[in-house]
């Protein structure tokens, strides 16, 4: 058994009490009678709810299994406010946020998610394209060589759901496994690592505290790729072939 793993064992009973006790002293705060909560096993750091009756039941990432108590005391205000369509108030929902958000936890999980990412096939090499290469190559052709080699993976999902993405904390940078082929110009993949960077180099600039949406100011960033209508042509023409 992996030690991330058997710690969250170990730890499980002690801290689902406390994540309980959480729980239920913000419910009596909120007005809310019948709540339990307790941790379950998710490959990604989330949380989900039900309700049976006037009980609501919240499931919480054992990501979280040895956070803080004011950790999750915050993100219990942060979900009973949410499933219950209420503001959350006096910005009580802010340490966990934070906390959920920082460099200092995801190194501690690191392990752990990128073992139970099923999705992810770490290392640049696929069978037609090496994303190390392709970094290289934007590092320096757009950013002046000054951002540092991330680790980089392929990701098996439908380009549907998403291109690509750039996990900030963990310095991780994944791409659709849709572009591992001869068929798709590499371009169609640079520009889709050109964007990506762009969501980080946006984050690190403070322009942006959070993931930046895809907003006025950053298509015009995007417009800087050298390719940018073919590239945009392309991956119109994937999302196309992905409905089908």
């Amino acid at each position: 058994m992996a030690w991330a793993d058997a710690n969250i064992k170990r730890f499980s009973h002690t801290a689902r009490v406390s994540l309980e006790a959480c729980f239920r002293r913000v419910a009596r705060e909120l007005g809310l009678s019948s709540v339990t909560a307790s941790f379950s096993r998710y490959s990604e750091l989330k949380h989900t709810w039900s309700v049976s009756g006037h009980t609501i039941e919240y499931r919480i990432s054992d990501y979280l299994v040895d956070a803080p108590e004011d950790v999750l005391e915050s993100l219990a205000w942060y979900l009973l406010c949410r499933s219950r369509s209420m503001p959350c108030p006096d910005g009580r929902d802010a340490r966990y946020l934070s906390f959920s958000r920082s460099k200092q936890f995801w190194s501690s999980v690191k392990d752990t998610y990128l073992r139970r990412s099923r999705n992810l096939a770490l290392g640049p090499k696929g069978r037609h394209r090496d994303l190390k290469t392709v970094f290289d190559y934007v590092n320096s052709f757009y950013f002046s060589n000054r951002l540092k080699d991330p680790i980089l993976a392929w990701t098996a999902e439908s380009p549907r759901q998403r291109l690509g993405f750039y996990f900030e904390q963990l310095n991780l940078l994944a791409i659709n496994s849709v572009f591992d082929s001869e068929t798709v110009p590499r371009f169609v993949l640079e520009f889709v690592m050109f964007h990506e960077l762009l969501h980080h180099v946006d984050a690190q600039s403070g322009r942006h505290r959070l993931r930046v949406h895809h907003t006025k100011s950053f298509k015009e960033q995007e417009r800087a790729f050298r390719m940018y209508d073919e590239a945009e042509c392309w991956l119109r023409r994937l999302a196309r072939r992905g409905r089908q």
